[in-house]
């Protein structure tokens, strides 16, 4: 065959279309295969990246939960902060749907039932006041309702979708104050709102019915003005050179003087100057049954300033049967009687008593824990009133002998904001089921399973809380794990984890 000038011959021309033919053939398969590996690592990172998202979401809030729980194999349960400002500490539930297998969350129902609160004012009521409810809490325990701890009771202020947990404190005028589990719990909170004077304030609601519940915000310090009792000394000024003691107890404040006449005064300042306010104090003396001398004066004072002037009230005086108000212009001395009432004042007996100061009149009166309060005993106006004052004052005296000493207790101070009278009033009403529970919202899948393991501070692994309570506090790390699912089967299983290390209890 004869060759084309500077080319192949037909042949040989034939012979490398053929060969091309082969190599195509071969590289098909390996292109196809290359498009599906690469198919496969994409599956596989979308997979991962899913699983990972999932993962990075539940171990933030598990690490910033206040409580924390385990219920049974594929839920967990967490209390959260807001951190809105709000005071809110709404429940979040996340679990895993096995229908699904989709990873899922919702705001939990945390209390079965609630009652609406009405706040109703005579006089203008501003913002930070300290309003009571009173309520049978025993036929709630009775009909498994509600927690003789009362941990379950809380009181929720909402106004449209959002709504705010508040401090509350369980204190009534009895020998035992604060249990709960009684016919009648007064329960104190702070309104959050001012109400204006004849208008009401219906956004207050009692809640109850989560018989799992944990510790409820209960600090006093943000239901009143001020609240002690006794358990310490600290903020508090000793304003007399007298011999007697003070020491704090579980009792309350407990003075002691075995010499010297005179008024022993301890003063504590408020942060800011009070003008219309009012204290109520809970109080014992354990001085000398025989009525000769006046040793039971266990009193307390109010709108003093840093000099000592100011009001003081005082049971006991006169031999132990007479309430006396006194003015003063400094600090430890007798002062000017301005009124008094008759009333008796026994050792080893619980009492309380209120002294109300509203612009220019000053009230006050004690009663017998084991009776209901009486009307103002005292009522008394100043012309010419110091209308405010820094600080509040604990007041002991007078009489004493070695023979015959003083033994005082201040059990409880509340100081509150007082507006003049009336003051509001609050009303329950009928019992309904709470809010329902918010629907499960899809966050990430599919997922084939969810572990939980918890370790406690050495690293060991202990079992995580199912419920609230002591073993909640010993978890100090979390460790979840996925193992996330292709529904396409395309990629196997993907387990993803990390450990989560708790900033709270």
């Amino acid at each position: 065959m004869r060759h084309n000038e500077g080319g192949a011959t037909l042949t040989e021309l034939l012979a490398v279309a053929a060969m091309l033919a082969l190599v195509l053939a071969a590289l098909v398969p390996l292109l196809a295969i290359g498009k599906d590996t690469w198919h496969r690592v994409d599956r596989h990172g979308e997979v991962t990246q899913n699983a990972r998202r999932a993962l990075d979401r539940l171990v933030r809030e598990v690490r910033a939960a206040q409580s924390f729980q385990v219920v049974g194999d594929s839920l967990i349960r967490l209390t959260m902060a807001r951190g809105d400002g709000s005071g809110a500490t709404p429940t979040v539930e996340y679990r895993l749907n096995p229908a699904t297998n989709e990873l899922e969350y919702r705001t939990a129902a945390d209390f079965a039932y609630r009652r609406r609160i009405t706040v109703t004012a005579g006089t203008a009521v501003p913002a930070g006041y300290s309003v009571s409810i009173v309520f049978d809490h025993a036929a709630l325990v009775a009909a498994g309702k509600s927690l003789a701890s009362g941990n379950d009771v809380r009181v929720i202020r909402q106004t449209g979708s959002r709504w705010q947990e508040l401090d509350r404190l369980n204190f009534n005028f009895t020998a035992t104050p604060t249990v709960w589990n009684t016919a009648a719990v007064r329960l104190w909170f702070r309104l959050q709102a001012p109400i204006s004077a004849g208008a009401s304030d219906n956004n207050y609601y009692l809640h109850y019915g989560d018989l799992s519940a944990g510790s409820p915000p209960a600090n006093a310090d943000y239901v009143f003005l001020d609240y002690e009792d006794g358990t310490s000394l600290d903020g508090w000024t000793r304003r007399d050179g007298l011999a007697g003691t003070k020491t704090a107890s579980s009792d309350g404040f407990f003075f002691n003087a075995t010499s010297r006449s005179g008024y022993r005064e301890f003063s504590k300042r408020t942060p800011d100057p009070h003008s219309d306010v009012e204290i109520i104090w809970g109080f014992r003396s354990q001085g000398p049954a025989a009525q000769s001398s006046t040793r039971h004066v266990v009193g307390v004072s109010a709108r003093r300033g840093d000099a000592g002037a100011g009001y003081r009230v005082e049971p006991g005086e006169s031999t132990n049967t007479v309430l006396r108000l006194r003015e003063q212009t400094a600090w430890s001395t007798a002062g000017t009687s301005r009124a008094t009432a008759a009333v008796v004042v026994t050792r080893d007996a619980d009492y309380y008593g209120r002294f109300s100061l509203t612009g220019s009149l000053l009230r006050a009166k004690i009663w017998l824990a084991t009776v209901a309060e009486p009307a103002w005993m005292i009522t008394w106006t100043d012309t010419t009133p110091a209308l405010s004052g820094a600080h509040y004052g604990q007041v002991d005296g007078v009489g004493a002998t070695a023979a015959s000493p003083q033994n005082h207790r201040h059990r409880h101070l509340i100081v509150r904001p007082r507006v003049a009278d009336p003051e509001p009033t609050t009303a329950l009403a009928a019992e309904e089921a709470a809010p329902a529970p918010g629907a499960w919202q899809p966050l990430a899948g599919p997922f084939r399973a969810m572990s939980v393991q918890c370790f406690n501070a050495a690293g060991s692994a202990i079992e995580c809380p199912a419920a609230p309570g002591p073993a909640a506090a010993l978890v100090r790390s979390v460790q979840i794990e996925l193992t996330a699912m292709d529904p396409t089967g395309e990629v196997a299983d993907i387990v993803v984890t990390t450990r989560a290390y708790r900033q709270a209890p």
